[in-house]
């Protein structure tokens, strides 16, 4: 089960989002993150369209580290006691602000380090650390 994602690179290589993608629901989408091919589901009725890992179509880096493909552990085992509810229930990937141990970089959204290339040496940041990041980034 692959997370949904609201937003893709289009076949131009500009970040689109699922609502934009109605207007060209056949062009040709990929991950912003891993560059995996996706899956376009344009959701007419529901006004609710979004994008999905195509499983025969992952790349290596994305079938490891893309926090679409692999949710987190948690957010998995919520999901599946929510699809006995409600069957089409899709996981959603966690935002916060991270922190990378292995580039020492700080970013925030998807916990996938945009320049390791990959989510593994990434924690979230604690209250404490947040506050200490804003702090130095105004010193500087």
């Amino acid at each position: 089960m692959f997370a949904k994602s609201f937003m893709a690179l289009d076949g131009n290589g500009r970040l689109t989002g699922a609502r934009t993608a109605q207007t060209a629901p056949y062009d040709r989408y990929t991950c912003h993150l891993c560059g995996s091919t996706l899956q376009y589901h344009p959701e007419y009725q529901t006004e609710r369209p979004w994008f999905e890992h195509r499983p025969d179509a992952l790349m290596e880096n994305g079938r490891q580290h893309c926090p679409y493909v692999n949710p987190e552990l948690n957010e998995t085992r919520i999901i599946r006691q929510l699809q006995s509810y409600v069957p089409d229930a899709r996981p959603l990937v966690y935002q916060d602000d991270w922190h990378c141990n292995s580039c020492d970089n700080d970013y925030h959204g998807e916990r996938y380090c945009m320049t390791c290339r990959t989510s593994e040496h990434s924690h979230a940041l604690s209250d404490a650390e947040k506050r200490t990041a804003g702090v130095m980034a105004c010193v500087c």
